[in-house]
């Protein structure tokens, strides 16, 4: 008796070597789940982009208010948005 648990014991621990663990997708892990759709450019401290990662196949548009410290993200489809994107690559485009 014993020696049969020993060999199903030794079977189980042999067999669980070879099962391979499968990535198990969990979803989309996004920062940003709602989006605003308006945006007061004077009330606004930063502007922040997050690229597209490994996590999140969005470029995801993040804004910091002045009177509120709590980030919200912004549609990229905003004419505001647009506007400031624009002229941040003007900037960036000229020699110091």
């Amino acid at each position: 008796m014993n020696c049969r648990i020993a060999a199903i014991i030794c079977a189980v621990l042999l067999s669980a070597t070879l099962i391979q663990g499968l990535a198990i997708p969990r979803g989309n892990r996004c920062l940003c789940t709602t989006f605003s759709n308006k945006l007061n450019i004077r009330t606004m401290e930063k502007l922040e982009i997050y690229p597209r990662s490994s996590t999140c196949e969005n470029v995801e548009y993040v804004v910091t208010l002045k009177n509120r410290n709590v980030p919200i993200c912004v549609s990229p489809d905003l004419k505001e948005v647009k506007a400031l994107l624009r002229r941040r690559r003007k900037s960036a485009a000229q020699p110091y």
